[in-house]
């Protein structure tokens, strides 16, 4: 799609350089749905949607997934999927503690309901959590969670950070990753589920001969694999592995357990030079 020139100037939040506006997506605050910008930065491969900061928090508090009612049918859909990612840490988690009995400490940014880190304790990690939404805060606490609402009020120093579908979510990640980064032991490892769309959205906006981006969902950042190595490395992150993410533990519809499975395969026909999963799992460590 020829790239639209913009009156506003959107700098990119990985590169810093000026974006250009490629289009609308579809969004929803407490009250009402409509459309806002999106644009793009070609040297990053990234989108980004232009919110305001209120309806922004608004979002926080509206979005279907952080609502009690849906709070049992989000946790059976992932649950096996948390079980996977907290595997992944007690794999890549490097103790270089000499005492064996170190137990493993996490810190889950975005921790919503708080699933991940009750299963995390359960299976002897040390885990606490971190939220923006005050409501959720309260939530968990009930359950005897330890969550915080910002990073810097975590008591101690983890040797796994998470990120599971939240960063994206944040409009300023290389803030939030330099104090991940200080959360972090010298040998802890970052593990993060990220959308993998920007292809899709490009090619529905092509073939259709629109501008609306809405496949991005409801993220502030559509990441790609590219944007997201060069945002790591700007905060001090070495990537170790990326992971296709094939729907692994989580319970789908038909047709999306379908999509995933065959992308998954395109992407191992590609030998894995180009990822066409909807969704990548990224492990990094401490430069």
């Amino acid at each position: 799609m020829k790239l639209k020139a913009s009156s506003d100037v959107i700098k990119c939040v990985i590169c810093s350089k000026p974006m250009v506006l490629y289009g609308h997506a579809n969004y929803y605050d407490r009250t009402s749905h409509f459309r806002n910008p999106v644009y793009f930065c070609k040297d990053c491969d990234i989108f980004y949607r232009q919110v305001d900061k209120t309806i922004l928090v608004e979002h926080y508090y509206t979005a279907s997934y952080v609502q009690e009612q849906n709070e049992s049918k989000f946790r059976e859909a992932r649950i096996h999927f948390f079980e996977y990612i907290i595997s992944l840490v007690k794999k890549y988690a490097n103790r270089k503690s000499k005492n064996e009995e170190h137990k493993l400490t996490l810190m889950d940014f975005g921790s919503s309901f708080g699933h991940l880190i009750e299963l995390a304790n359960n299976l002897g990690i040390h885990a606490m959590g971190v939220e923006i939404n005050e409501d959720l805060i309260t939530s968990c606490k009930k359950k005897g969670l330890s969550v915080y609402k910002n990073i810097t009020e975590l008591p101690e120093k983890v040797d796994a950070v998470t990120s599971i579908d939240s960063l994206y979510y944040v409009p300023n990640p290389k803030d939030v990753l330099l104090e991940m980064k200080n959360s972090l032991k010298p040998y802890g490892i970052f593990v993060a589920r990220i959308t993998n769309r920007n292809l899709y959205a490009k090619l529905k906006a092509k073939f259709m001969r629109k501008d609306d981006y809405s496949t991005i969902g409801d993220a502030l950042v559509g990441y790609s694999l590219k944007g997201f190595e060069k945002l790591l490395s700007l905060a001090g992150f070495q990537i170790i592995k990326v992971i296709p993410d094939y729907g692994k533990g989580k319970k789908l519809t038909f047709m999306k357990s379908f999509f995933y499975r065959f992308s998954y395969l395109l992407t191992l026909l590609a030998g894995e030079k180009t990822f066409l999963t909807p969704g990548l799992i990224i492990i990094a460590k401490l430069k």
